[in-house]
Parts: structure tokens; C-alpha cells; sequence
């Protein structure tokens, strides 16, 4: 079995399980197993065409995205925890009720907490725009080796969806690339077309 009809089943595999994401309890998990696959299929793809770029991006992608998360994660929870100075943490159930919550909002003021969410939410918006960025770069490479062009649909999707994730229906267009990155996987030929496996023999001079 050639790397490419691997990376052709792993990463179709994969991005099935990708959309698992949103399953309570086990998606996270099986997501993540599901991006590993991915990842493996996009490396083999890079050998078999002999450009190593395209994993390079697509593994950018993945680094941006987990930045990002963690990046906008950190400000929501510093937020919530600075503006609930005076509150009593032992008890954090207590904490999260509505009575403490309202009296923290009140004690500290509505405004610089929501602003801390918004800067957080922004910092996750722009770096899934950078992440969408590169992996349109790697899949439209893809796409242009394997002659695949629904690589360079999942691509366009992924840009798209980043950009208008702010209004939320971005996440609508970014489940969309997911179905286009399932069938550009399937769709892809288990060998490289003819003319990328073999170079032209060389021309040679007539007297």
C-alpha cells in the first residue's frame, strides 16, 4: 500500500472523528485522536510529494489553534478570578452561584469583566484566522499535486468560517470544510498522477 492511499484512509478516518468533537465526555478525546490521524496523513502526503512545507503548515496551523485557546482561556479565568478579589474561594460551588456572582459583578463592576471576555474571545478570533491561513496554504498544495481540487474547497471554507466566526455563523461554514476535508481525503487518488511520479527525460540536442 502506497503512503498515499494511507494518508488517504487516515485522514479520512481522522476527519470523521474530528467532528466527533462536540460529543459529551469522550469527543474531546476521540477529536484529538482524530487530528493525530490527520496529521500522519498530511506528513505522508508531504513525502510522497516531496514537499515538506505542506506538513510544516498544517502543523503552524495546529500550534496557532492551541495557542490561541490557551492564550483566551488564560484571560477569561484571570478575569473572573481578579474581579472576584474579596470573595470567599473555599467553596467554589458557592462562588459560581448566582447571589456571589451577582455580588461580585456588583463589587467590581460589569464592564472591565466583560471587556477581559471580549479581549480573550478576539485574541482566539485572530489566531483561528492565521491557523485558517496556513492550512489553506497546505491544502491548497495539496490540491494542486494530487489534482484534488476539494482540498482547495476544505481550504477556502476553513479561511472563510475563521473570518466570520465573530458572528458565529463562521462555526456553520468551518462544519462545512470539515464534510469537504472528509470527502477531499476519500477523493484523493491512492498515487501521485503520472507526470508528478516521473521527470521529463531530458532533452537532448540534435547536431
Amino acid at each position: 500500500m502506497s503512503k498515499l492511499s494511507q494518508a488517504k484512509m487516515l485522514g479520512g478516518i481522522g476527519s470523521i472523528l474530528m467532528l466527533l468533537l462536540p460529543v459529551p465526555t469522550a469527543g474531546l478525546i476521540v477529536a484529538f485522536v482524530g487530528l493525530i490521524l490527520v496529521l500522519v496523513a498530511v506528513k505522508y502526503i508531504a513525502d510522497e510529494i516531496k514537499d515538506h512545507k505542506v506538513f510544516n503548515n498544517f502543523l503552524l496551523t495546529f500550534i496557532i489553534v492551541i495557542i490561541g485557546v490557551v492564550v483566551a482561556i488564560f484571560m477569561i479565568v484571570i478575569s473572573f478570578f481578579s474581579f472576584g478579589a474579596g470573595i470567599d474561594w473555599t467553596n467554589f460551588q458557592n462562588v459560581t452561584s448566582m447571589p456571589q456572582f451577582t455580588q461580585m459583578m456588583q463589587t467590581n463592576g460589569v464592564v472591565p469583566f466583560l471587556t477581559s471576555i471580549i479581549a480573550g474571545l478576539l485574541v482566539l478570533w485572530i489566531t483561528l484566522i492565521f491557523a485558517a491561513y496556513f492550512l489553506r496554504k497546505s491544502y491548497n498544495k495539496i490540491a494542486s499535486e494530487t489534482h484534488t481540487s476539494m482540498f482547495h474547497t476544505a481550504g477556502l471554507l476553513y479561511l472563510i468560517g475563521a473570518l466570520t466566526a465573530i458572528v458565529l455563523v463562521g462555526f456553520v461554514i468551518i462544519f462545512i470544510a470539515f464534510i469537504m476535508q472528509i470527502i477531499a481525503f476519500f477523493s484523493m487518488p491512492e498515487n501521485l498522477p503520472q507526470a508528478i511520479q516521473t521527470a521529463p527525460p531530458p532533452k537532448t540536442e540534435t547536431p
